[in-house]
């Protein structure tokens, strides 16, 4: 996934995974986060095993940080600020996550096992949207107050609206 920050620099997750010529998912690692400057100056923002597979990453201006979801076995939702030696675990939750958005006080997270986007204010998973499977990467319209949803396996986007 990638974020972009008010100085213009982009930050991205990087899982460590790689794909066999069967299909299966082999995780040589190692999981990080980079980070291109306006200089388009490429460093390691973050690294290592805390990180869980990061996949889905975005910014929380409300609490000035990132917020990371991971693909792998973790099943955790992160904070991290750079500088930060590791990320800080905010919540659980069914895993295999793929995208995060903040909608206000909210964190929507999508989620392949459950079919799910859940939203997390408090550290617990509240189920806002069900029934999408393969739900990727998410976007989030705050003008309409709704969320996008790519069905990974179903090459459709689904548009809807929250509460």
């Amino acid at each position: 996934d990638v974020t972009v920050v008010a100085t213009g620099a982009i930050y991205i997750t990087d899982t460590g995974i790689r794909f066999d010529d069967v299909g299966n998912v082999l995780h040589p690692g190692p999981d990080r986060v980079f980070r291109i400057g306006p200089d388009r100056k490429v460093t390691v923002a973050a690294r290592g095993d805390s990180l869980g597979w990061p996949n889905g990453i975005t910014v929380d201006p409300v609490g000035k940080r990132f917020i990371i979801v991971s693909v792998g076995a973790a099943k955790t939702v992160l904070a991290w600020k750079p500088g930060d030696r590791a990320p800080r675990v905010i919540a659980k939750g069914p895993g295999g996550f793929d995208g995060v958005e903040v909608a206000g006080t909210r964190i929507l997270v999508s989620s392949w096992p459950d079919s799910t986007v859940s939203a997390y204010e408090t550290g617990q998973a509240v189920k806002v949207i069900t029934g999408v499977p393969s739900p990727a990467d998410i976007g989030y319209d705050a003008k309409r107050n709704r969320v996008l949803i790519p069905i990974f396996t179903g090459n459709r986007v689904e548009v809807w609206q929250l509460q």
